[in-house]
């Protein structure tokens, strides 16, 4: 069977997909990977053909351009007094985005769906382009979720919102234009499943057509040492506590979002051993840093969090779910988007704290540290949520579900 993928353009949205497209290619399926070109290297590091498709638009740079105009919109009324016609405006800057990036990867991808012929599209949700490949090729459509079904909550279409109840799943008319080109149809719901690795307890509730299958903590490709990367614990017992920062905050807000030196400084003086992990490109970003801390660049979390008590991070749904697969309580400062609703999911199984506002300040990150490390609760919330999500059927245990609809064309 072949299996056509569909990530969004953005290398920690592409790692969501790693698990299940080795499960098809170990059971010996054919996969591809088509993308804006932004996200190639990151897909034949793993190990996969990859296919490109437009790169005449960057949808990072356009994310980053409708949050400068949101939050411009937002300072024009006082707290709480946005009259409706300013609040629909918003919500329709949130999809420009991806309507763009559907119209760059339109043709390379019907071209592609009607050559090689896929029997199954596994895609992003926020990837507009799926659906006119599934389309093509007249085969099912898989929606594969990064976190809590965000696209969803927040209505927009496609996602299984029925714009009959909810006006906010209702279909642009730049995307209805586009998929009548290539026999697509907007549809409340465009997928025939919805492949979840989110545990139930930070999912949103009423996820469409869920299929359940375990994370699979995938951070990038690294040469691992022979002997262990990480030093015994310090003397006295010392915590260890990793604090990281991803790229989307950075990329939608600016460099100011980039909080790791606020959070250095609110460990000053704690009697703790603190490992530094950024990207490459961030490092100058951290300065100097305090005896006793580390900053290593590239390193994937999987080589990191197993020897952690607690981590710091802005609540990305991909760190998130790598923390908790490997049990570590968390403190998130979210910056964006899904991130506060990542944040809330969290605070609620008590495995992490989130910051927001005022408390997101160094006295707050501090005492959330102190807390999270003394309180034998959060350990024993994030040994539950590692349980749960350990629990749910392997990425190979759904393969059969995946093919046999398939070969039902059951859609």
């Amino acid at each position: 069977m072949r299996v056509l993928f569909m990530p969004m353009a953005q290398t920690t949205h592409y790692h969501q997909l790693v698990g299940l497209l080795w499960a098809f290619r170990a059971a010996g399926h054919d996969v591809r990977v088509i993308a804006q070109p932004g996200v190639l290297d990151a897909v034949t590091a793993t190990g996969v053909i990859a296919v490109a498709a437009g790169g005449g638009y960057d949808i990072m740079e356009g994310a980053a351009e409708i949050v400068r105009a949101g939050a411009d919109t937002v300072r024009r009324y006082p707290p709480g007094q946005m009259p409706p016609e300013a609040r629909a405006r918003l919500f329709q800057l949130r999809l420009v985005p991806h309507i763009r990036g559907a119209e760059d990867m339109a043709a390379d991808v019907a071209a592609f769906a009607e050559g090689w012929r896929p029997d199954l599209v596994v895609a992003d949700p926020l990837v507009y382009a799926a659906p006119i490949a599934a389309a093509v090729a007249g085969v099912p459509l898989v929606r594969h979720l990064w976190g809590p079904d965000m696209s969803r909550h927040i209505g927009l279409p496609g996602t299984g919102v029925d714009e009959a109840v909810d006006p906010r799943g209702a279909w642009p008319d730049e995307l209805i234009a586009l998929y009548g080109r290539y026999g697509a149809k907007p549809a409340a719901d465009v997928a025939a499943r919805t492949v979840d690795t989110t545990p139930l307890s930070l999912q949103l509730p009423g996820v469409p057509n869920r299929i359940a299958t375990r994370y699979t903590s995938y951070n990038g490709a690294s040469i691992a040492p022979a002997r262990p990367a990480e030093p015994p614990p310090a003397e006295g017992g010392r915590s260890r506590v990793c604090v990281t920062w991803g790229s989307s905050s950075t990329a939608l807000i600016g460099p100011q979002a980039f909080a790791v030196p606020k959070i250095l400084q609110a460990l000053r003086g704690l009697d703790l051993d603190v490992v530094v992990a950024v990207r490459p490109g961030d490092r100058e970003r951290v300065g100097e840093v305090p005896s006793g801390v580390r900053v290593v660049c590239g390193v994937p979390l999987d080589l990191i969090l197993p020897g952690c008590d607690a981590v710091i991070h802005q609540s990305g749904a991909g760190t998130t779910l790598t923390a908790a697969f490997y049990g570590v309580p968390q403190v998130t400062i979210p910056q964006v988007a899904d991130q506060f609703m990542v944040s809330e999911r969290l605070s609620a199984t008590r495995a992490g704290v989130g910051l927001t506002g005022e408390a997101a300040g160094i006295e707050g990150i501090r005492a959330a540290t102190q807390e999270i490390l003394g309180a034998p609760a959060a350990a024993i919330a994030a040994d539950r949520l590692r349980a749960e999500m350990h629990a749910q059927p392997a990425p190979a245990a759904i393969v059969p579900q995946l093919v046999e609809l398939a070969e039902r064309r059951s859609f």
